[in-house]
């Protein structure tokens, strides 16, 4: 966070926009697989929130195994989802 932080706060320039994601190792499952939850928020420069009303959860087309190095295990874009056998 210290680093992100540092990032941010040492290069002030208008008009940027960053994206942050960390892979969780221990993740909940849903039916056994890997999800995400979009979402989309605005932060403004006096730090107010705003959150769209609307989302939606993306799901992986395998099991979830952390031994696994099946990206379809691991990663739940569609892109790469729609190539898998377990993709529906």
């Amino acid at each position: 966070m210290r680093e992100i932080n540092d990032f941010i706060y040492n290069k002030p320039q208008q008009n940027q926009y960053w994206v942050i994601q960390k892979y969780v190792e221990k993740p909940f499952l849903y039916y056994g697989r890997k999800f995400d939850i979009r979402i989309w928020a605005l932060v403004t420069d006096d730090f107010r929130i705003y959150l769209y009303r609307e989302g939606y959860v993306r799901t992986s087309s395998s099991d979830y195994n952390l031994r696994n190095k099946n990206n379809f295990v691991h990663l739940t874009n569609q892109c790469l989802q729609i190539k898998g056998d377990g993709y529906a």
